[in-house]
């Protein structure tokens, strides 16, 4: 199910129910019933970004291989902690930076192009958007901050909370770029302790390809560190986002 078969059903169905109703062969609670399955059917869409409810998505790998990835910085003070953990430990992350925050921090977003990770988008300021303009102003302004700072287009878009609608996902394929989503949530942007990181990724760790973290959070770095020696004692194998779902992350 996606969102334009989900709305085609739905014209359909009402132009059947409705001179049914008229003729008395079913009562108005059967166009109720009808509205809330499509309301449910909706909010999952928009709601589960593994859903693919709106476009395709990246957002589980292969078994037995891991992905790491970090939204919301770059941050001054928590990045270059992460940063200087997957250096040591030789594994390659995509980074999906707010342009706001990347503005703020330009360097910090060249270091993290320069050590082999990926820089995506997340959006300009993060924001909520149900609007056309509001959806490609947040897309665009994002993609043209991180290329005037690495001069490359980012193709990985990553929308914030992994909430999807159709404005958002007009304003991405406009920028010609791929959903890059997950299948477990650190939960570290809430969570704010080492130890409960650490406990809810081991909880799913054996079931889970694309792990979600925030460079933002000062606990993540030495959860992370913990979090990779666990995927190798575990026998999995750390692979950047490229190689896990055959996506270039940068326009040619």
């Amino acid at each position: 199910m996606n969102y334009q078969r989900l709305n085609i059903l739905a014209i359909g169905f009402v132009l059947v129910l409705i001179p049914a109703i008229t003729l008395g062969f079913i009562t108005w609670k059967v166009l109720i019933l009808l509205f809330l399955v499509y309301s449910i059917t909706l909010g999952w869409g928009v709601f589960d970004i593994g859903s693919q409810f709106f476009m395709p998505t990246f957002w589980r790998g292969e078994k037995g291989t891991v992905s790491f990835t970090f939204d919301d910085g770059p941050d001054p003070e928590v990045t270059p902690k992460v940063l200087d953990v997957l250096r040591e430990e030789g594994v390659k992350a995509a980074f999906f930076v707010i342009g706001r925050n990347a503005e703020k921090h330009p360097k910090l977003v060249k270091q993290i192009l320069d050590e082999g990770h990926v820089v995506g988008n997340h959006t300009y300021n993060h924001a909520y958007v149900f609007s056309t303009a509001a959806a490609e102003k947040q897309v665009t302004e994002g993609q043209e901050v991180i290329e005037k700072i690495i001069g490359k287009k980012p193709a990985y878009f990553r929308p914030p909370f992994g909430v999807m609608n159709p404005k958002i996902a007009d304003a991405v394929m406009k920028e010609r770029c791929a959903i890059i989503g997950w299948d477990l949530r650190s939960q570290d942007g809430r969570i704010r302790t080492k130890e409960a990181t650490i406990k809810r990724i081991s909880s799913h760790l054996l079931k889970s390809t694309v792990l979600l973290f925030h460079d933002t959070n000062p606990t993540t770095p030495d959860a992370l560190r913990e979090i990779i020696h666990l995927c190798r004692q575990n026998g999995m194998k750390i692979v950047s986002v490229p190689e896990q779902s055959g996506i270039a992350p940068y326009h040619a």
